[in-house]
């Protein structure tokens, strides 16, 4: 279709753009060409006003430059290469339109102005059209327009934005380019890796090659035993179900699994294979990787037999051996360890701050330990900390510090040993030293006052020495009671048994009788001197004097209070001495002293009574 431009008509069947805009058409009539060098339009040459419709009626981009001052005109498709040019370059010089290009295609307008047509094919052009730098290419064909007397008055210009294509070639080469590069790398590795190369039928019903590369047989020529040559026939059913799996869903196939190898021994292989699609979508081959594993497997199954054995001997170990953190978090707590701390689940602990478990002194103790280890050095301490179910706990603990590779503490190794037993012995042990002390400077005490005052009183050194002999023995052995009861108590019917033992002239002649009752070691010692003193006496002076007298002792706890009672009977006339011996005073004074109580000599002209009385609750020993 042929359109007129002329004063009076619209350039176009619509008079706008295709966006509702003014097209070009109208822009042209409503356009003040007589402020330009083409002057108003109805002074236009035919030429001009042809090649006008022309241009305005065809579908292709395409400009128009005409007359000496080069002044452009456009049509609609042109209208977009113009970006924010458009609609003012209408009107303009050519080389005022595109400024930052001219360089590139004002030579070419000259030789077309000179009757030369000239074509491009993408011809790159950094434009500026919309306020910056944008790489472009251009499809153009530049040709001259003659005006009436056959001289060029005019450029046509039919051009294509090449830019699209361009890049897409660009982009095209670069995948090209990346995917030969991907399969030269792909063969490079398939070439130095020293995995097992395979290739199987759709089915894998056959093994179509094999390069085993030293780890298992080649195959060189296509097979249907494979299985037979390179599985074993435990092992065949696991590696048919995952084939068939693969098979199944068009994925790659991957299984670790045994193979017989050249020299008939087991290794360990991790298998892949993909499965090659044809144009049809379906499985045409499958191109598969084996790896020897075998080295790893030895190395995984030796490390699971070591972290068994450590399981079990931590499992065994009674003591708590636990891992934390380098903020002494806990993060782990051996089997045995959680046994011995009661506790029930090991989430109630972890990352628990560790220090927070020692109670007093322990604590500070606990946070200088792992101070110590966080710098690299081991420390010990001892303290008390209370297991999860609140059970007092006395420990011995080492922490060490646990170092990476690089020599430095990643993580602290705790290890605690329940010593409460051992404490709880020192303690015991310390107290006995400290009681053995006391007893010691008790008996001594009453060792010197026995010795001094028998021999103050002693008639001759030989009388002295007896006595003292007698009476230390009689003391020693009360001491053989004590020692056989922890020094913490003896019962008074032992203490009367031992102290007459040695007295006991016939079997009827001395009796005694009364309830179990406890004596410290201080009343131990002193009844037995007292019974002592008291036989001795009987035998030289009493009723031990002669054939038929007779000793009884009694004891009785009634009411809160301890009594006992020396009687003899059928012994020689007693009569009331005119002075008293240390015996007497030892008996009456000092051995009541440690009951609380008192006692009392009678000299009964038919035996000698002893009343002893005190409190039934156990005197407290004297410093």
């Amino acid at each position: 279709m042929t359109m007129q431009v002329d004063p009076g008509a619209d350039a176009s069947p619509t008079g706008t753009s295709g966006l509702g805009m003014p097209g070009v058409a109208e822009r042209i009539r409503r356009h003040d060409w007589s402020a330009t060098p083409l002057g108003a339009r109805e002074t236009w040459p035919q030429s001009l006003r042809t090649t006008l419709d022309i241009m305005l009626g065809s579908g292709h981009a395409m400009c128009l430059a005409w007359g000496p001052d080069r002044t452009f005109l456009y049509n609609d498709a042109y209208a977009p290469f113009l970006g924010a040019r458009h609609p003012s370059a209408l009107g303009m010089g050519f080389a005022a339109v595109w400024p930052e290009i001219w360089g590139e295609i004002g030579p070419l307008v000259d030789r077309v102005f000179a009757g030369e047509t000239t074509t491009f094919h993408a011809m790159p052009l950094v434009m500026t059209r919309n306020g910056f730098a944008e790489d472009t290419w251009w499809d153009f064909s530049y040709s001259p327009v003659r005006d009436e007397r056959g001289a060029v008055a005019g450029l046509l210009n039919v051009a294509a934005d090449a830019t699209p294509r361009v890049l897409a070639e660009r982009e095209r080469d670069r995948a090209l380019a990346d995917q030969r590069a991907s399969q030269d790398r792909l063969a490079a590795l398939v070439s130095a890796s020293s995995d097992s190369l395979y290739t199987m039928s759709p089915d894998w019903q056959e093994m179509r090659s094999l390069e085993g590369r030293g780890f298992i047989t080649d195959t060189t020529t296509p097979s249907v035993r494979w299985m037979d040559v390179y599985l074993f026939p435990e092992d065949r059913d696991e590696v048919r179900r995952a084939i068939e799996r693969a098979i199944e869903r068009v994925e790659p196939f991957e299984l670790e699994h045994r193979v017989r190898r050249p020299d008939g021994s087991e290794g360990w292989t991790h298998s892949r294979a993909v499965p090659i699609l044809g144009d049809d979508g379906e499985i045409v081959e499958w191109f598969g990787l084996a790896a020897d594993v075998t080295a790893r497997r030895q190395a995984t199954e030796a490390l699971r037999e070591s972290e068994s054995f450590m399981r079990g001997v931590l499992s065994s170990s009674t003591d708590c051996i636990k891992v934390l953190d380098l903020d002494a978090r806990l993060v782990f707590m051996s089997e045995g360890g959680q046994e011995v701390m009661e506790v029930s689940d090991f989430n109630d602990v972890v990352g628990c701050p560790w220090p927070d478990f020692w109670q007093e002194a322990g604590n500070l103790a606990a946070r200088q330990a792992i101070a110590e280890a966080q710098t690299g050095r081991s420390a010990t301490f001892q303290g008390y900390a209370d297991t999860m179910k609140g059970n007092r706990r006395y420990w011995d603990v080492q922490v060490s510090p646990i170092l990476g590779r690089d020599g430095r503490p990643e993580r602290i190794l705790s290890v605690s040993r329940d010593v409460s037993a051992l404490k709880a012995s020192e303690e015991a042990r310390a107290v006995l030293v400290q009681e053995m002390a006391h007893r010691m400077k008790n008996t001594l005490a009453m060792v010197q006052a026995v010795v001094t005052q028998t021999l103050r009183q002693a008639a001759s050194m030989e009388a002295g020495r007896l006595a003292v002999s007698q009476r230390l023995t009689a003391l020693g052995r009360a001491q053989d009671i004590l020692t056989r009861s922890d020094f913490s108590e003896a019962d008074v019917g032992d203490v009367v048994a031992a102290a007459i033992d040695p007295h006991r002239v016939a079997e009827d002649r001395i009796t005694w009788a009364g309830p179990a009752f406890g004596l410290t070691a201080q009343q131990a010692l002193g009844l037995s001197l007292a019974i002592h003193e008291l036989a001795t006496n009987a035998a030289k002076y009493g009723a031990l004097a002669n054939e038929t007298g007779r000793v009884a002792m009694s004891w009785d706890v009634a009411d809160g209070a301890f009594s006992f009672l020396w009687t003899e009977t059928g012994g020689p006339p007693v009569g009331t001495p005119e002075s008293r011996g240390f015996g007497s005073k030892l008996i009456e004074r000092i051995v009541a002293s440690y009951f609380n109580g008192e006692g009392r000599i009678d000299f009964d002209p038919a035996g000698i009574r002893f009343r002893l009385t005190g409190a039934a609750a156990a005197a407290p020993e004297p410093d």
